[in-house]
């Protein structure tokens, strides 16, 4: 990190390919319903999932599509304490060591560090509460009255500019304005919006980080 971050600096950070190495969405699918459970809910979702390969339709599409499959009747509680044990044992093996050396440096400068990203809240909570995270601005799975997952998302999913958004009301909670100093980490397209916001970016890479 820079030596000259002042505290107080807000971090947005996402996770999957910035903090983490790859996507988590699949390896929790994977860990919430088996391999065989896995690849049916892949088969089913398919249509959906080779259309937005294709760019013909949008992530959230194709997202929502593959989350009803996979957790449609579902209670959350359940998905939530997996959520638990899958933040405890599986993501700390995800994770890359030189962007979460990163966030350490930022924490001890007293920065506010904030995880923005399109993954569930279900397992990215816990995460968070125990990297010391700040804030988690992030995807939620839509409940009846219940607790039944009825499919898709609760509000919006946290991707493109829906990322930009969450920041903004982040901000504004906090008396805080995008005049504020801002910096964000991002590795994908769907980054792109929040990482303009920012007074500085960085792409993550394997081993390394370059700017935006």
């Amino acid at each position: 990190m820079d030596a000259d971050v002042p505290a107080g600096t807000f971090v947005f950070f996402d996770f999957d390919g910035t903090l983490s190495k790859r996507d988590s969405l699949l390896p929790f699918l994977r860990f919430t319903l088996g391999t065989s459970g896995l690849l049916w809910t892949c088969l089913r979702a398919s249509p959906w999932l080779i259309g937005y390969g294709l760019r013909l339709i949008s992530n959230n599409t194709a997202k929502k599509h593959l989350l009803s499959i996979a957790f449609r009747g579902k209670k959350i509680s359940a998905l939530q304490e997996q959520g638990r044990i899958f933040a405890d044992l599986v993501l700390p093996r995800m994770l890359q060591p030189h962007m979460m050396a990163r966030l350490a440096g930022y924490q001890k400068a007293g920065c506010c560090c904030v995880l923005v990203s399109a993954s569930l809240d279900i397992y990215l909570l816990p995460w968070t509460k125990a990297a010391g995270i700040d804030a988690t601005l992030c995807s939620s799975l839509s409940c009846d009255a219940s607790g039944q997952v009825r499919g898709g998302f609760k509000g919006a999913n946290c991707h493109g500019d829906e990322k930009v958004r969450r920041i903004r009301a982040f901000l504004e909670k906090r008396g805080a304005g995008t005049s504020s100093a801002i910096l964000a980490y991002g590795d994908s397209r769907g980054d792109i919006p929040m990482m303009k916001l920012a007074n500085r970016a960085w792409w993550v890479r394997a081993h390394s980080v370059v700017p935006f």
